[in-house]
């Protein structure tokens, strides 16, 4: 049996929330997919802790796509089959596996702290984390100019988090809250997410299908819808000389996942 696949949009991230905290759009993201699974059952602990089982691989090995781009759903659909999934079972989870690291390009506008006035945070390919962890660390974007495609790393959970302040990297505020707080709303987005707490390259997360499905003698078709609006968070800083900087990162992603016959 082969998995039908429709894409629209995947983004995700860390956490990391502010006062003042503005939206923006991205123009492309690439994400590297390491597994897919569907599951039978899952407990899910807490919004941080889960374990499932019954579960069977729809897809394993290394796969980076631009989740932004129209041919997103080809990709994927030739990704994973659904050969492993049993007549007679019933799913009603899907567990992706992908990578902490990935690259995005796009910006939004927020409010200077220094005087009230609007101005665009962009993502930045210059931007650097220095010598510092890359599971503790995040990069700062750049006011104003053109977005260019940054790299960026999914935080673990820490009390401990350094914010670089300006592009180097060579001013920072450290004591930074990372936390990885899943909106409420599990009919948008994921139930549980586990993320390592020191910078393993992988996580994971898992999502309730819209119903659960009982595999029967035709294919099934899978269909994953992602939101695109609001994809990036932006959040108004200042560095220790008082000028105006910003950080930008990808918020949760807002996924439906239905299995039905077609």
């Amino acid at each position: 049996m082969k998995l039908f696949i429709t894409i629209f949009l995947l983004i995700f991230s860390y956490s990391n929330i502010y006062a003042a905290q503005t939206y923006g759009n991205a123009d492309s993201y690439n994400v590297t997919i390491k597994k897919i699974e569907m599951c039978e059952t899952a407990t899910i602990v807490s919004e941080t802790s889960y374990s499932a089982s019954g579960c069977v691989t729809l897809g394993e090995a290394t796969l980076t796509v631009d989740i932004a781009s129209v041919s997103v759903g080809a990709s994927l659909g030739s990704y994973a089959t659904s050969t492993a999934m049993i007549q007679g079972r019933t799913y009603r989870y899907l567990v992706p596996t992908l990578s902490r690291t990935f690259t995005v390009t796009g910006s939004g506008s927020f409010t200077k702290i220094s005087n009230g006035t609007s101005a665009t945070c962009n993502t930045d390919e210059d931007a650097s984390i220095a010598s510092n962890a890359n599971y503790l660390t995040i990069r700062a974007g750049k006011v104003g100019g053109t977005a260019t495609a940054a790299i960026d790393f999914l935080n673990s959970a820490t009390s401990s988090g350094i914010q670089c302040l300006n592009q180097d990297c060579s001013d920072t505020s450290t004591g930074q809250t990372f936390a990885h707080n899943l909106p409420d709303d599990t009919t948008l987005y994921g139930s549980s997410i586990e993320v390592p707490a020191d910078n393993t390259a992988n996580f994971t997360m898992i999502y309730a299908l819209t119903a659960p499905f009982t595999v029967g003698d035709t294919v099934p078709v899978i269909t994953m819808q992602f939101g695109t609006a609001s994809a990036l968070t932006i959040n108004p800083l200042r560095d220790d000389d008082g000028n105006d900087t910003c950080t930008i990162g990808s918020y949760y992603p807002k996924f439906r996942v239905t299995v039905a016959n077609p």
